[in-house]
């Protein structure tokens, strides 16, 4: 009989995100003046529910000062985990196949092991049982002074979610195929449900809206977050709650904008929250505010807050560089839950003026003439910057070019192949850049004939694609430009290439 609490027969999609690597993780703990664990000494790092493994690959080739342990309960994508960091030489990852009981009684007897524990896309889709499992790990596991990341599902923004899921999970029953023909075929249900005048739709306009954005979606995702026996979204006051009873004290959120009240709330809402004292109202306030549908919280072990000093002199060692196609000066727009939110001109311009010519650090950009006196704004711009995608913080300490250049030339190949694996691994950020097909076989080529440039790089990668099934690809010649003049000047100077 077919395991329907879980869905096994698709894998889950590649997938990383910025916001489970140690650097980001540090560097956002540092704007809330938290002590962060030492990332330029040996540090050791934990994802629970790591999916086939990119994430971890990522992380392990871009870190060489840490150890990685991914973990999930998928036999396949513990191979495909497994498969990829033999193929890269990552020595300094280690794949477990475990569900999470098991993991629980296993932590019980190791004791600390992890500065850092991760989980994203997990945590509202697993039992309660199994997330009571999860939080025996941090307990036991997680250092003291460790950092845990952990993203879910929440009120109320997702609550609209709650009857369409069941539905479809009962709908999935009722239909033959794999997961994700159960799944179109029940949104289609729902899609001609809406059409037709649904009164749940016209109730809950978010609804809709959800449905539309599924279209442009990976099915396979889809599937993994509807078609689950276990689905919750959940109340940050109880999640603090529970991870209290770990030792963990939430400190912030690793979206760096949701920790800045002033512009991630209406303004007529702040002297609102200004009356709430416990951390679990006040987050619920907000959660209430943006109307929240997901949260990447970050809770440490035993909070370690930094004194003035220690905190201005944490800021000040910050270096960061602007990401491909981030803008070189003047205001800024940044569109957020609340509306668009204008970064003013007199404090964004500067910063990314200086950035534009290369990376720099706070100190550097804390004695620009242009940013006199406004040394207390400079945090918060870089986070908001950070959290838009322009700007990324650099990995302190010894670089791993060549670890990541044989993880890239991986996902290359395969990529040509078409596994659509999406981003690279990139040294100095010790993170990840996204890129798509027509990117990675580009920098297969670059990888294999490291002065190829101009119009034979171009033909070279027509010929490639149209071998591999794709010089059908929309508007191939301005977008292998654009790649030559825009984003591989940073992808050199982020030691990608």
């Amino acid at each position: 009989m077919r395991d329907t609490s879980y869905v096994l027969d698709v894998p889950y999609p590649h997938h990383f995100q910025r916001e489970s690597t140690p650097l980001w993780l540090s560097f956002v703990a540092s704007a809330l003046g938290i002590a962060a664990p030492d990332i330029s000494a040996p540090y050791s790092w934990c994802e629970l529910g790591c999916g086939q493994g990119l994430g971890a690959a990522l992380n392990a080739a871009a870190n060489p000062q840490g150890r990685f342990v991914a973990v999930d309960f998928n036999p396949q994508h513990i191979a495909h985990g497994r498969a990829l960091a033999r193929a890269a030489g990552l020595d300094n990852l280690e794949f477990v196949e475990a569900d999470f009981a098991s993991l629980a009684g296993m932590a019980g007897e190791q004791g600390a092991q992890y500065d850092f524990i991760v989980l994203s896309g997990v945590y509202s889709w697993i039992s309660a049982a199994d997330r009571e499992a999860v939080r025996r790990c941090v307990r036991h596991w997680l250092k003291p002074g460790g950092i845990l990341y952990l993203g879910y599902m929440c009120q109320p923004g997702m609550a609209f979610l709650s009857a369409m899921q069941r539905f479809l999970r009962c709908r999935g029953d009722s239909v033959t195929g794999d997961s994700v023909a159960r799944l179109q075929a029940g949104l289609g249900l729902l899609g001609r449900m809406e059409q037709g005048g649904a009164g749940f739709f016209r109730e809950h306009p978010a609804a809709g809206r959800y449905l539309a954005a599924g279209r442009r979606e990976d099915p396979r995702q889809l599937a993994h977050e509807l078609l689950n026996a276990h689905w919750d979204s959940l109340h940050v006051a109880d999640v603090m709650a529970a991870l209290s009873t770990c030792g963990c004290e939430y400190i912030g959120s690793a979206t760096p904008l949701e920790n800045i009240d002033a512009l991630s709330l209406p303004g007529n809402l702040l002297p609102l929250l200004q009356e709430l004292r416990t951390p679990a109202e006040r987050e619920t306030f907000k959660d209430l505010a943006r109307n929240q549908s997901e949260r990447r919280d970050l809770y440490q072990s035993g909070v370690r807050r930094l004194d003035e000093q220690a905190h201005r002199q944490a800021l000040f060692d910050q270096v960061v560089t602007a990401l491909p196609g981030a803008p070189e000066g003047g205001g800024i727009d940044f569109d957020t839950r609340i509306g668009p939110v204008q970064g003013q001109s007199g404090l964004f311009g500067p910063l990314l003026g200086a950035l534009a010519a290369g990376p720099c650090s706070f100190a550097e950009l804390a004695r620009l003439p242009a940013l006199q006196g406004q040394t207390g704004l400079i945090s918060p711009a870089l986070q908001m910057l950070a959290w838009a995608g322009h700007i990324h913080p650099l990995l302190p300490g010894e670089v791993a070019t060549e670890r990541c250049r044989s993880l890239n030339q991986v996902l290359c190949e395969r990529a040509l192949q078409g596994t659509a694996y999406g981003y690279l691994a990139a040294p100095s950020l010790g993170s990840a850049v996204a890129a798509d097909r027509l990117q990675m076989v580009a920098l297969r080529v670059l990888l294999e004939y490291p002065g190829i440039a101009g119009r034979l790089l171009r033909e070279t990668v027509r010929t490639l694609l149209a071998n591999a099934g794709g010089a059908g690809e929309a508007d191939l010649e301005q977008r292998l430009l654009a790649f030559e003049t825009v984003v591989l000047p940073r992808w050199r100077q982020m030691g990608v290439l």
